[in-house]
């Protein structure tokens, strides 16, 4: 899996930093994990979830509906054994 930063993830998707920090604080988005020196290292996942966000907000959903969206697509998905 290739790391970015949230600068490199903002270029990628179109959504501007403070904006993924914001999804991150309410929860869209999960904590991703942190360099030595504290720095947010996002992988692919993240450009999906936040691209389907992103776009989810341009069709005009809110947020509590993107969130219900992303349980239940979460839900669907098989677990690992």
């Amino acid at each position: 899996m290739r790391s970015m930063s949230i600068g490199e993830l903002s270029r990628q998707t179109g959504v501007k930093v403070p904006t993924i920090r914001f999804y991150e604080e309410i929860g869209l988005l999960p904590p991703p994990p942190r360099t030595a020196s504290n720095r947010r290292v996002y992988g692919t996942d993240a450009v999906q979830r936040l691209s389907f966000i992103r776009h989810a907000r341009e069709l005009g959903f809110e947020v509590e509906a993107i969130r219900a969206l992303l349980r239940s697509a979460a839900s669907r998905r098989p677990r690992a054994r």
